[in-house]
């Protein structure tokens, strides 16, 4: 028989919360291009979906959509193209929406989207309610610029001032959001943080990123959907893609995405042999992603060190293999199961592992349905969601359960374990930082 305590502890774990979500970049949209945004209005329109009540701050919002039931949008009233406002005049707005709200509303907690800008969290500092920030992505590798040191100091001297900022933000919050635990590179002595660290991906839209079994993709072919520059990789993939032309001569490469390093990869390509298995689509609308992502026989990102790589989750989604890099968060998403990880910079090896899945059809099939799975269980928005409720309710409650999301000692072990393992093998030191 379940007891009048019992059925208090439920009721207190389970009942709809109320939200101060704070999301200080631009834009928050339902349509743009624009990772951030999209990820975290997702997230906010989940948690409407689930009986919760949600306030947001932002500078600007552009939505195509209706606003969700029991969401309000606050927006600072910048200017479309506008940047962000400045931390102070951010700050001093965000607490004086939290205190209008608060005078008609029992706020539960507040929750700063990622990214998680220095300092702006610290505007909740003496709220009295719990905090949570996130998730984080890890940081991209250091930039070092030999010509120009003056600028290379500058940039240390930056991110110093940026870890400052985060250990304050992170001593003050209630639970921190990694992404991946490659999202530790964040964390200054994770060691003295565990019991507030969390894994909690962004999630991804399970019914329109899907295998479409009425695509046929007729010859063996790439895809590469991401910003063309060159810390995606984009160069050591037409390096890769000229060795494995010459061993399957019918492949083909998608190059998807527009960036600053556009006219150089198309002059790269039109003086090559192959520039006729190459094709250019540029800029990409979000909805348009689904169909091209089911063009494609592999999907490949070779990055230098992907913060997360949204783009590997929608093509695992849509039962797709992947060929990425042992680097950043791809290191953690993408299996041997689901695909092949391959060094920072090594053509040789990324056309290897190019060439072993596209000459097996039957391995890139088995891998896809794989990869599919891992979305609905563990990537999919209603996953997701499910998962972020947990931590909130935790943080809420203000107990630690044994939340199967929570950052152990051992994840921390094995995350220094693997950088120590990419310095042993030859990755430069500024790849991954250790912190």
């Amino acid at each position: 028989m379940m007891h009048a305590h019992d059925l208090q502890a439920i009721s207190m774990t389970t009942r709809p919360l109320t939200i101060f979500a704070s999301f200080p970049t631009v834009p928050l949209t339902d349509y743009l291009p624009s990772g951030d945004g999209l990820v975290a209005y997702e997230m906010i329109r989940q948690l409407s979906a689930r009986g919760h009540t949600v306030h947001v701050v932002t500078p600007r919002a552009e939505l195509q959509e209706d606003i969700p039931e029991r969401v309000t949008i606050h927006q600072m009233g910048r200017k479309r193209g506008a940047s962000r406002p400045d931390p102070v005049s951010y700050m001093t707005w965000t607490r004086q929406v939290l205190r209008d709200v608060r005078r008609s509303t029992n706020v539960d907690l507040i929750h700063e989207l990622n990214p998680v800008f220095s300092l702006r969290s610290l505007a909740f500092a003496d709220s009295g309610l719990p905090v949570v920030l996130g998730p984080h992505s890890s940081r991209w590798p250091a930039a070092t610029d030999i010509r120009f040191p003056f600028r290379t100091a500058r940039r240390f001297v930056k991110r110093e001032l940026k870890d400052l900022c985060l250990r304050w933000q992170h001593r003050r919050a209630s639970a921190v959001l990694l992404s991946t635990p490659a999202a530790l590179n964040n964390v200054s002595e994770p060691e003295r943080m565990n019991d507030k660290l969390f894994i909690l991906p962004p999630g991804v839209n399970a019914e329109q990123f899907a295998p479409d079994t009425r695509s046929r993709v007729s010859e063996p072919t790439i895809l590469f959907l991401a910003n063309v520059t060159a810390r995606k990789g984009i160069y050591s993939l037409l390096e890769a893609f000229g060795l494995l032309v010459t061993k399957i001569p019918e492949a083909r490469l998608i190059i998807a995405g527009d960036g600053p390093d556009v006219p150089a990869v198309k002059e790269l390509v039109g003086r090559s042999s192959w520039q006729s298995r190459v094709e250019f689509y540029g800029r990409i609308h979000h909805s348009e992603v689904p169909a091209i992502m089911n063009r494609c026989s592999v999907y490949c990102l070779p990055s230098h060190g992907e913060p997360f790589g949204m783009t590997a989750i929608e093509a695992m989604a849509c039962g797709k293999p992947l060929v990425v890099t042992n680097a950043g968060g791809l290191a953690y998403m993408v299996s041997n199961s689901g695909g092949r990880r391959v060094e920072v910079g090594n053509s040789n090896a990324l056309s290897d592992a190019l060439e072993e899945l596209l000459s097996n059809p039957g391995l890139c099939e088995q891998m896809g349905r794989y990869n599919r799975t891992v979305v609905e269980t563990t990537y999919a928005w209603p996953a997701v969601a499910t998962r972020l409720e947990d931590i909130y309710f935790e943080v809420v409650n203000g107990r630690r359960s044994e939340n199967p999301d929570a950052v152990t000692e051992e994840i921390i072990r094995s995350y220094r374990r693997r950088l120590r393992t990419l310095t042993t093998e030859g990755v430069p030191a500024h790849m991954e930082a250790s912190r």
